[in-house]
């Protein structure tokens, strides 16, 4: 019989490959350790901690963290334990860092319950080179007087760091907010959080003043408040100025675009023509949409003239306008886009009169 080949050749590519995308919903919690571990290992419950290979104390800073993260409701699950060598090495809280990472880099999030000065300065200053975020929370007494400028809080404001959240909490060295809210913050997609706001349970509660509470906020830190019978986070910003949840949204969508023109590039030839170019642009905006439907960017709007707001504008240059040695270089630029965040509302002011008459 003859072969259909002859007439009908038929060859199916399979494209199917995906490429790693960073995870934005897990941290980890540094454990310093006298005992050898696994640089990096995972835990389900904090009750992982007590048993082996790691074989903590229920005091043991490490395990109150995890227990703190996996108390909140709804909680993430899972948890990246990562190993800094305290055995006399003399391993730095860096070089600890950097190795975790090159173990495995699947988190986001990073706990120290550490709460010496110089190490939360020094992870800090990791997490910004790196681009991690990184909680923690002080229990300085200086930093709720808004004239101190030498606390901890101080010092990471002045250090315009954008990755690092800091609580003011008097019992810092056994209560972990800053475990427990990145914990429930990280059950939601990045642009549908506020930090500010939220319940912790087995958090406890500060009583503050009101001056104390606005010095925190002032130095850009955050509190666990009460307000009448409940508790909540307030403030909701990094040490930088910035919200929390708009970085974690920036950061999110800085990879999903990345990712997403990467894929379209593998074993694909993109033309230097204008379809080209609108292929790279249709990625660009296929993240902006889908950070429209997670809640990070505004939805389309109607200003008080009834003319539409729109939630995104792309600009690309047309084929046209591009130089024949920008295209021998094969290097495709100004692609860019301006996004109107969503924001959040975290206070509410309403004027109202009474009166006999309107």
């Amino acid at each position: 019989m003859a072969n259909l080949d002859r007439l009908v050749t038929v060859d199916i590519k399979l494209q199917s490959a995906s490429v790693n995308t960073q995870s934005f919903s897990d941290m980890l919690i540094v454990l310093k350790s006298t005992t050898a571990l696994p640089r990096t290992g995972i835990i389900t419950a904090a009750s992982d901690l007590l048993a082996a290979p790691y074989g903590l104390t229920a005091t043991h800073p490490a395990y109150l963290a995890a227990a703190d993260a996996f108390s909140v409701t709804p909680h993430i699950s899972q948890i990246y334990i990562g190993f800094w060598d305290g055995s006399g090495q003399n391993e730095t809280l860096t070089a600890a860092l950097s190795a975790m990472k090159t173990s495995d880099n699947s988190w986001y999030g990073l706990i120290l319950p550490d709460r010496t000065p110089a190490n939360i300065l020094d992870a800090a200053a990791w997490a910004e080179a790196n681009g991690k975020l990184f909680g923690t929370a002080i229990a300085e007494t200086d930093a709720l007087d808004s004239t101190k400028t030498t606390d901890t809080l101080s010092r990471l404001k002045a250090g315009n760091y954008f990755r690092t959240f800091c609580f003011y909490h008097a019992a810092a060295a056994t209560d972990f907010p800053d475990a427990a809210v990145m914990s429930k913050m990280f059950t939601l997609y990045p642009g549908q959080e506020s930090w500010a706001n939220c319940t912790l349970p087995g958090v406890s509660a500060d009583t503050l003043g009101e001056g104390q509470s606005s010095a925190v906020r002032g130095k850009n830190g955050n509190t666990f408040e009460s307000f009448r019978n409940v508790t909540i986070t307030q403030g909701g910003k990094t040490t930088g100025g910035e919200w929390i949840d708009v970085i974690r949204f920036r950061d999110w969508l800085q990879e999903e675009i990345k990712t997403s023109v990467f894929q379209m590039m593998v074993d694909n030839r993109i033309p230097y023509t204008d379809q080209g170019i609108l292929m790279v642009k249709s990625k660009v905006q296929a993240a902006l949409d889908l950070g429209v439907r997670r809640g990070g960017i505004a939805p389309p709007e109607l200003d008080g003239n009834n003319n539409p707001i729109p939630s995104y504008t792309i600009s690309v240059p047309l084929s046209a306008n591009i130089s024949a040695n920008t295209k021998a270089s094969r290097v495709l630029r100004d692609i860019s886009f301006r996004a109107r965040l969503a924001g959040a509302v975290h206070l509410v002011q309403i004027n109202g009169t009474l009166s006999y008459t309107i």
